[in-house]
Formats: C-alpha cells, sequence, structure tokens
C-alpha cells in the first residue's frame, strides 16, 4: 500500500515517527529546532525550540499540544504518510476493493495523533464515510466533521467530500446534492491540466466521477430519449484512454445508456469492456459493477451466472450496498 512500512498498517503513525522524519529530513534535531524557530521569528530561544520537540517526541499518540500544532504548521506531515491516508480516503483507490471489515481495521489506528491534528484527517473521515455507504449507515455526522477540515485541505480532498455529499445526498436532498456537484466541477476546472492543484490521474479520475455523477439521473428507466442521449454524451467526454477507474466508469455508463436506448448489442460490447478494464485494473469492486451490467445485457443463461459472480464479488467485499444493487429490483 503507499507509503506502508512492514507491520505499520495496523500501529499507525505517532508523534516519534513524525519527529524521526522531519530529523532525517533537516540532518538533526538541532537544525530542525532552527528551522522552527526562524519560522517563528525566534519567539522562543533555540534551546526552548530543541526541548519542545523532543517532549514531543515523548507524546506517541496522545494530543501533541501547542508545540503539536507548531510543528505540524511548519514541517507538514511526511509525503509517505500523506499518500497512505490519502489512498485510504479516495474511492477510486483500491482500498475500496478490500473487505469492509478490513477497512475498517486499516483505518482505526491512523486516526489518532498526529494525523488527527491535521488537515489530512478529512482523508480518514473520507474513508469512514465511504465505509457507513457500504454497510448503509448514516455518513452524515462524519461528512459533517470532514466539512469543518474542508478549507484546509488540498483541493483532492475538497472534490472528494463534495463528491461523496452529493452522493450521499441524492435521493434525500436533491437540491443540496447538485449544490456539491456544482463544487465538484469547480474544483476541476483548470486552463490547462498542468496547471491543476490535483494530480493528472486523480483529476481523470475524479471527472470520470463526476460525470458518472451527472449522468446517472439521466438513465433511470422510462426517462425519455431526450435524456438518455443527453446522458450519453456526457460518458462521452470521459477520455477513452487514461486510468483505468476512469475508462471503467466510461464503458460502463455508456452501456447502461445503450441498454436504456434500447440497444442491448451495443451495450453488450461495452460491458465486456468494462469488464476487461477492471480486470486490468485488478478492481473487483469494478468488476462486480462490470458484471452486473453484463447481466443486464445477457440472455437469461448468461446473465444468471454473471449475476452470480457480481453477488458473490460484492459479498467477499462485504458490501450491501452493492448487494442491495445487484438484487431482484435491479
Amino acid at each position: 500500500m503507499p507509503g506502508q512500512e512492514s507491520g505499520q498498517a495496523l500501529r499507525g503513525f505517532d508523534w516519534a515517527e513524525f519527529i524521526d522524519q522531519v530529523v532525517a529530513e533537516r540532518g538533526s534535531l538541532a537544525l530542525a529546532a532552527l528551522h522552527l524557530a526562524e519560522r517563528r521569528n525566534f519567539e522562543e530561544d533555540l534551546g526552548s525550540v530543541e526541548r519542545g520537540l523532543r517532549r514531543l517526541r515523548e507524546r506517541g499518540s496522545k494530543d501533541g499540544g501547542v508545540w503539536g500544532q507548531r510543528a505540524l504548521r511548519c514541517f507538514g506531515l511526511p509525503g509517505a504518510v500523506g499518500d497512505r491516508v490519502r489512498w485510504m480516503g479516495q474511492y477510486h483507490t483500491r482500498f475500496t476493493d478490500l473487505a469492509a471489515s478490513l477497512c475498517e481495521e486499516l483505518l482505526r489506528p491512523w486516526d489518532r495523533p498526529p494525523i488527527s491534528e491535521s488537515p489530512a484527517r478529512i482523508w480518514l473521515l473520507l474513508g469512514h464515510a465511504s465505509l457507513a455507504l457500504r454497510r448503509r449507515d448514516d455518513p452524515q455526522p462524519l461528512l459533517d466533521q470532514a466539512a469543518l477540515l474542508a478549507s484546509q485541505a488540498e483541493p483532492a480532498a475538497a472534490c472528494e467530500l463534495a463528491l461523496v455529499e452529493s452522493f450521499a445526498w441524492a435521493r434525500r436532498d436533491p437540491e443540496r446534492s447538485h449544490a456539491a456537484l456544482d463544487r465538484a466541477s469547480a474544483l476541476l476546472e483548470a486552463p490547462e491540466p498542468s496547471e491543476s492543484p490535483i494530480s493528472a490521474h486523480d483529476h481523470a479520475c475524479l471527472f470520470a466521477r463526476w460525470i458518472d455523477q451527472v449522468a446517472y439521473p439521466l438513465n433511470k428507466p422510462g426517462g425519455g430519449e431526450a435524456k438518455h442521449l443527453a446522458a450519453l454524451a456526457l460518458y462521452q467526454r470521459i477520455p477513452g484512454q487514461g486510468p483505468l477507474f476512469a475508462q471503467c466508469r466510461r464503458e460502463n455508463g455508456l452501456g447502461w445508456t445503450h441498454l436504456q436506448l434500447g440497444q442491448p448489442e451495443r451495450a453488450r460490447e461495452h460491458a465486456l469492456a468494462s469488464v476487461r478494464a477492471a480486470g486490468d485494473a485488478g478492481s473487483l469492486r469494478m468488476r462486480a459493477m462490470a458484471l452486473n451490467l453484463l447481466a443486464a445485457c445477457s440472455d437469461a443463461e448468461r446473465a444468471t451466472e454473471a449475476k452470480r459472480r457480481a453477488m458473490a464479488i460484492a459479498a467477499e467485499l462485504e458490501d450491501e450496498a452493492l448487494l442491495v444493487r445487484f438484487g431482484p429490483r435491479r
């Protein structure tokens, strides 16, 4: 997993490791203290700063207090730790391909100081919110906490939050859901991809998710040809080449749209392409969704087998939301 050292997944990250990383980057504790003192315009003498960092090292996973906040503002979290918590908080990573109980076990030890005292905690809250949605629990308390950190968080986290909020509110409060999609769209807009504060890979995946959430309501049965054609145009905006997650989202969306337009053979072509993209990505979750589409556009015998495989994957992932989605009503 990104940023993982052997055995670290179940013990998380504490102040001792934070200080060790700072010392490794700066060359010595004295040099780290000098940098922090300079950043604070020498409001404290150098000896006091160094003693503060030494005491912080002994805090373990307890509240870092004043020196913890000062150190986090000055040095930030190590890049590998940021990569790890980001990976656990993003829906389009393979973290969602793990069983729900394992996801919970991996998230828990990281949600403590120093991470819980930094803006990066938003990723852990988003990971827990995604897990709540998979279990069909209420994610709102977690999303409310994440919203308090959004202004300090990186743009990718703010966009992730907007997409998750939109999904969670889609049925209960459509107007609020649309407003969240508008926020996500604004965060994804940039004059040139190279100028975006979001990495190219994450941008492509977030854009595909935004398209899917905008187009999904247009593909409801009985919505009318005009809405289905509008959904088709939206899904075609996702590039055919790019991250496999985005490719899978594109093929799945096009498949469902052609199915609603009464074109089962074209839908089946997209379903098979989606299955291939999911397989190449090694994503169980995306493969289950692609198999569900394949079942919808196949004859009875093939549909039964594809549906069985999709349900089996959802069960292995302990994903109640997928099981309901793939059930007879679908």
